[in-house]
């Protein structure tokens, strides 16, 4: 069922009715466009993410007298595959929203426009890796959904109390706490372990942290194998379920640690209005501490995540400025404050990103400070990080289900990575 039909909680219900006042008609356009209806497609599934697109296109709608916006869920998994089967078919969805490793092969299909090339667009106060995602021959083919994020260590306080274990800084405190908080009816961690992007991006600040580059094809060597052979001692010593391997971080994961199935997972902000919504709240039910790392003194390096709103070549050019003043309307400094808080995101403009931290909480600091390292899955890789991440994820799965060894799993990894690399 998706989350959309969950009931919330009344502190999220107010949250969502403030939000809708900072969303006043005066933060978008008002510029008349009749019976035009745009077409949505997206991932976005948690309590607050519905929330936060339900109330902006409300408002856009009311503000534009004639304009539909029709939204459409798709699950993380299968999100890539179909906007490329629509691509081809010429029939892609007005506005799209795209994980951001995905942009730069959107932009090669031919059938996203440049927002650029639309009247309003700016840089300005836009974090560079951020507003770059977008960036290719000169033109920017994107705008941020609600900023970015990563991912760090959140843990269930009461039940690391009750295991007299500490939250964990290293491996090897990883693999301890999670054996010892593993009981009949729960597991130590819940990991993210499916055929798609997800399981890549949770695997790679273990990978990364260790001193593991894609760009160098050295995922078979000591960085990779150590890192794999952590998660598959999880999952070999029952610490993590099995059933991993077909399990998103959200809502897959996510759902067994507040279904209190799971002791620690490793996941990120936007699961907070989630979390709430279950009576969870930082500093009381859960905690938050940075992805372990192999040797104490390491830096935690993690993938900096987020979506980008595309506009496609469907419909005609009213159609496009609209979808484009649709996207624009969401880049004021108060919507984002709006959004990135429902979203559990940090805004894309740094000004506003540091007034965010300011007000937030202290459950933001972690993935705040964590930025100073974060590293952009296609920075070198560009449209090859798709392929790449996909050899990834496959070797995960395989080591993890056993049809091969991890050394095994990464080499034959390695091998697709450096053809992808040359080609």
């Amino acid at each position: 069922m998706k989350l959309s039909k969950r009931m919330w909680n009344r502190g999220l219900a107010a949250l969502v009715a403030s939000t809708c006042a900072v969303m006043g008609l005066s933060q978008v356009s008002t510029s008349a466009a009749p019976t035009i209806t745009l077409t949505e497609e997206d991932y976005f599934n948690t309590v607050g993410q519905d929330a936060a697109l339900a109330a902006y296109s409300k408002q856009f709608e009311a503000a534009h007298p004639g304009v539909k916006v029709t939204r459409e869920y798709v699950p993380f998994a299968s999100l890539d595959t179909k906007l490329l089967t629509q691509a081809a078919g010429h029939d892609l969805p007005n506005l799209l929203a795209v994980d951001n490793p995905f942009v730069s092969t959107m932009i090669t299909t031919g059938q996203v426009v440049p927002v650029s090339g639309f009247s309003g667009f700016s840089t300005q106060g836009y974090f560079p890796a951020v507003i770059d995602e977008g960036l290719y021959n000169g033109k920017y083919y994107s705008l941020p959904v609600a900023g970015f994020n990563s991912i760090a260590l959140i843990y269930n306080i009461a039940m690391l109390k009750a295991a007299n274990v500490a939250p964990p800084v290293t491996w090897a405190q990883l693999v301890a706490d999670a054996k010892a908080l593993t009981t009949p009816t729960r597991y130590g961690i819940a990991l993210t372990c499916e055929p798609a992007e997800d399981t890549t991006w949770q695997w790679e600040p273990f990978f990364w942290s260790n001193g593991g580059d894609f760009t160098f094809a050295n995922i078979a060597s000591a960085p990779g194998v150590q890192a794999l052979s952590l998660w598959k001692e999880l999952v070999t010593d029952g610490s993590a379920s099995k059933a991993c391997l077909s399990w998103s971080q959200t809502p897959a994961a996510s759902s067994q640690f507040i279904a209190g199935k799971a002791a620690m997972m490793v996941n990120g902000p936007w699961n907070f209005s989630d979390l709430n919504a279950a009576g969870m709240y930082y500093g009381k039910q859960f905690g938050i501490v940075p992805v372990p790392v192999r040797v104490a003194g390491q830096h935690v390096v993690v993938p900096l995540g987020g979506e980008d709103w595309m506009v496609s070549a469907s419909g005609n050019s009213a159609t496009q400025q609209m979808a484009f003043e649709y996207l624009e309307g969401m880049q004021t400094p108060a919507q984002e404050l709006s959004l990135s808080k429902l979203y559990g995101y940090l805004p894309p403009k740094e000004a506003v990103a540091k007034t965010f931290v300011q007000q937030a909480g202290p459950e933001w600091s972690v993935y705040a400070n964590q930025t100073i390292y974060a590293h952009p899955r296609t920075l070198g890789l560009g449209v090859k990080y798709p392929k790449i991440s996909e050899a990834v994820w496959t070797a995960i799965q395989a080591a993890l289900s056993g049809s091969q060894s991890v050394q095994s799993a990464l080499a034959t990894a390695q091998g697709q990575i450096t053809s992808v690399l040359k080609g």
